[in-house]
């Protein structure tokens, strides 16, 4: 999924980091997990793993990557519903059952007209998906819904395919990247089709966890681990907003229907804004989340574009750590969810990411 902040492309570097630090496999908290791609190649590399995030579709990317061993069986979900046992039939040789529910929620499921087609399409006045793919995403997410009611496909099969489905639609959305605005004329991507791509879930290290809480309340719930993974916005950007249509599609409309307003759509209950956004709350909020850990390692991403001074950073590291603090250096293309013109110029096409490294415990 496209998303501010990603370390995707930065992972190999946080693994040289841990390597040069020579801090070894053990029980790790990724503190703003996002999309889960930290947590998750942690867990890869033999990390148990607590991870946690406020925003509902992080929990899902963290119950499918750092959660999840197994794949769905295919053949429970079609015990129970005879529209998916006829498409089976009718389908391509596919690897396993996660290959088949996908394939069927991303192309035989019969489209419909639900939450998203009437408020997120060309069709409902807003231009973030064309007709055809609202209705697929309407159709996929329904059907999952009601595999999941009945019972049909067990929970780790729910958030996988829960996970690939928020992804699929992020491929085809008409946006720039973030779902503050969406784009007047129909972009390239946009005009694909929905098609899900499930990844297969990481069998390593079971006993991981997922949670949906504020960081420093999930650390001093899990207590002493070796290593607290810090990377939370450290800018003005407030996540609620940029990404509202993951957070709907994460949370479903079966129970209750959102309320929506204004032209992007936005829910009227939405988080209150993040401390960690603003330069005053980022710095107590910070502090706060190193006194409550239990971790002997920090590690604590940071870029050149933070709201923080660097004397403020590091004076706040400095105060908890019982060793010289250490910081790791690497630059990479800026995320840009738009281009240069005469309201807006990036200030670099760069940005160094910094990783700080504190150990306080001994």
């Amino acid at each position: 999924m496209r998303y501010i902040g990603n370390k995707t492309k930065l992972l190999p570097f946080l693994g040289d980091v841990l390597l040069q630090l020579g801090v070894t496999p053990g029980r790790a908290h990724d503190a703003f997990a996002g999309t889960a791609s930290v947590a998750r190649s942690l867990k890869a590399a033999g990390w148990r793993v607590e991870s946690s995030d406020v925003m509902t579709y992080s929990y899902v990317f963290q119950r499918a990557y750092v959660v999840a061993r197994h794949g769905p069986d295919a053949r429970r979900a079609a015990a129970g519903d005879a529209d998916l046992r006829r498409a089976i039939a009718h389908m391509p040789v596919l690897r396993d059952g996660l290959s088949v529910l996908a394939e069927y929620l991303s192309a035989w499921v019969e489209p419909e007209h639900g939450f998203i087609s009437q408020h997120f399409s060309a069709t409902g006045g807003r231009m973030y998906f064309t007709d055809e793919n609202a209705r697929r995403i309407d159709a996929a997410r329904h059907a999952l819904h009601r595999w999941r009611e009945a019972e049909l496909v067990s929970e780790d099969a729910y958030y996988l395919l829960l996970a690939s489905i928020i992804e699929a639609a992020d491929r085809v959305a008409n946006t720039a990247g973030i779902y503050a605005a969406y784009i007047k004329k129909w972009q390239p991507n946009a005009t694909k089709t929905f098609r899900m791509q499930p990844a297969r879930p990481v069998s390593r290290a079971p006993g991981s966890r997922a949670h949906r809480d504020d960081a420093t309340t999930v650390a001093r719930k899990v207590g002493p681990v070796d290593l607290l993974y810090v990377d939370p916005p450290y800018n003005a950007r407030q996540y609620s907003g940029y990404y509202h249509i993951p957070e709907i599609i994460a949370k479903g409309w079966f129970e209750a229907l959102p309320v929506l307003k204004g032209k992007t759509g936005l829910p009227v209950d939405r988080p209150p804004s993040s401390l960690w956004c603003n330069k005053a709350g980022a710095a107590r909020a910070l502090a706060e989340l190193l006194g409550a850990t239990g971790a002997r390692h920090v590690l604590v991403s940071y870029n050149t574009e933070g709201i923080l001074s660097d004397d403020e950073f590091l004076d706040i590291l400095g105060q908890r750590a019982v060793e010289p603090v250490r910081q790791f250096k690497q630059l990479y293309k800026r995320y840009r969810a738009d281009q240069d013109g005469a309201n807006r110029r990036y200030r670099a096409s760069g940005v160094t990411e910094l990783v700080y490294y504190i150990r306080i415990r001994k």
